[in-house]
């Protein structure tokens, strides 16, 4: 399974990296991909080895659940390496046709995980994403039925849901997208709702 890019997916993902760069959005979902290499992508998700995340990280005065398995770091193999070779490239090329370039240098998703959650799972707690992750965060849900929300607080009264039913594409900016730094670059976001279980693949850059 290769993973090409035409003229739509490109406009496609102009008009997301565009969006991305609104003053106000930390995070966009696209329609993007095909049945069959979502299937490709689950076909090797599946085979791969998993372990019990960590219960709660802890960060300052910040706790954060996680209720899943990981595989963790991901080989980048096969279609997985398809898939984050034709992101990068493609990305930074749509993003060369907007006015001003979001991302300050060429990149490499050199973190790559996949997670499993089961059904009735708790998901994971509100956070962002690390500052050691730059430029922007790539997150693939290939199956199940969970929500994925953003919020901004970390009290998570008000949760947005981002559609990322498996066929989408999410971005979320990271540090050094758009000169976005820290907390500003970061959106809080989390997952729960777990009713059909979940496996997603998440894909990150340093730089």
């Amino acid at each position: 399974m290769k993973f090409t890019v035409d003229e739509d997916r490109h406009a496609k993902l102009r008009r997301a990296i565009g969006r991305l760069a609104e003053p106000a959005r930390r995070w966009v979902s696209l329609d993007f991909f095909t049945a069959a290499e979502i299937a490709s992508l689950t076909e090797l998700a599946q085979k791969q080895a998993f372990r019990t995340a960590q219960a709660e990280i802890k960060h300052k005065a910040n706790s954060v659940f996680q209720d899943f398995e990981v595989c963790f770091p991901a080989p980048r193999i096969g279609v997985f390496d398809a898939l984050a070779t034709c992101l990068e490239i493609n990305l930074i090329a749509a993003a060369a046709d907007l006015p001003k370039t979001p991302f300050s240098a060429p990149f490499r998703f050199g973190d790559f995980a996949i997670q499993r959650y089961a059904p009735g799972s708790r998901g994971i707690g509100i956070h962002r994403d690390g500052k050691r992750y730059k430029h922007i965060v790539v997150i693939i849900t290939l199956a199940g039925q969970s929500r994925l929300f953003s919020t901004e607080t970390r009290d998570g009264l008000l949760r947005k849901k981002i559609d990322d039913r498996p066929g989408r594409l999410v971005l979320l900016s990271a540090d050094g997208f758009l000169d976005r730094h820290d907390d500003d670059a970061r959106p809080l976001h989390g997952v729960d709702r777990v009713f059909g279980g979940r496996l997603s693949v998440g894909l990150r850059s340093f730089g």
